[in-house]
């Protein structure tokens, strides 16, 4: 598989699962993502969650 082809079922994916709110914007769930991204159990997720809001919270101050 050459690097076109993952892309392509990446985007597949990763925009099967996407969600969309009342004013249009996307999201996706993190519950959806862990078993996307292979995690075995959710719990295993979370500490990604927690560093990419700590992350976040840096980028914005």
């Amino acid at each position: 598989m050459n690097g076109k082809d993952i892309e392509k079922k990446h985007y597949q994916t990763f925009d099967s699962i996407k969600e969309t709110d009342s004013e249009g914007r996307e999201f996706w769930t993190s519950r959806k993502l862990s078993k996307i991204l292979d995690y075995s159990e959710y719990r295993h997720f979370l500490p990604v969650v927690e560093r990419a809001k700590e992350a976040c919270k840096k980028e914005w101050a």
